[in-house]
């Protein structure tokens, strides 16, 4: 993420990297300020550029708070495709999903995500913007489950989206929960158990 500048970007600076700018900057403030904390002056100041920009841009702070949220989405979705494409293994599945998923934590993808899913009680108009950024996210989960239960009995009974949607859900509730008590193990837990979950299925088909 960009660090901030001394100097304002003014006219003669190239749209394009400008958006950018305000786009990673719009990313650091939410994930190091919080919702509440992420103003146009603290996301003008990490892109070194006038606040008006933001409203040139973007027509405002909170179409740029998501987009911000759907570049990062999108990066992290690409790289959880390239990484488990074709995985058909569930225990050797959820230890690739566990590291991937310690990346969305340590990426700050999860804590931007959680702020802005928890801002949505005093800016309703972002929920529009986040749906939009999870939808691929429940279609990825939803074929993963789908290729995962293919060999179990029964499989065409698994109801995959009702699945995806409740993992999805677990996902951002342990993050809003870890905000409260900052017990990042939680998802540990969690991880073991899926894990143990897994080894079940996979010997109940062998």
């Amino acid at each position: 993420m960009p660090a901030k500048t001394e100097r304002k970007r003014g006219r003669g600076a190239d749209p394009a990297e400008t958006r950018q700018l305000l786009v990673d900057a719009a990313f650091t403030s939410l994930r190091e300020d919080g919702f509440r904390g992420t103003t146009a002056r603290s996301i003008g100041d990490r892109a070194g550029c006038n606040q008006a920009a933001i409203y040139y841009h973007f027509g405002g702070i909170e179409p740029l708070l998501l987009k911000s949220l759907e570049e990062s989405s999108q990066a992290r979705l690409g790289r959880y495709k390239a990484t488990v494409h074709d995985t058909s293994d569930l225990v050797k599945l959820v230890g690739q999903l566990e590291t991937l998923y310690e990346e969305d934590r340590s990426s700050g993808h999860l804590e931007v995500l959680a702020e802005l899913v928890g801002g949505v009680t005093a800016n309703p108009d972002l929920k529009a913007g986040i749906e939009t950024s999870i939808a691929p996210w429940l279609a990825f989960v939803e074929n993963k489950i789908q290729q995962a239960t293919a060999t179990l009995p029964l499989a065409a009974a698994v109801p995959a989206s009702d699945l995806a949607d409740l993992i999805f859900s677990l996902v951002i509730g342990v993050e809003m929960r870890n905000k409260l008590d900052g017990r990042a193990e939680r998802s540990q837990r969690l991880f073991r158990l899926a894990g143990l979950a897994a080894a079940l299925v996979d010997s109940s088909t062998k």
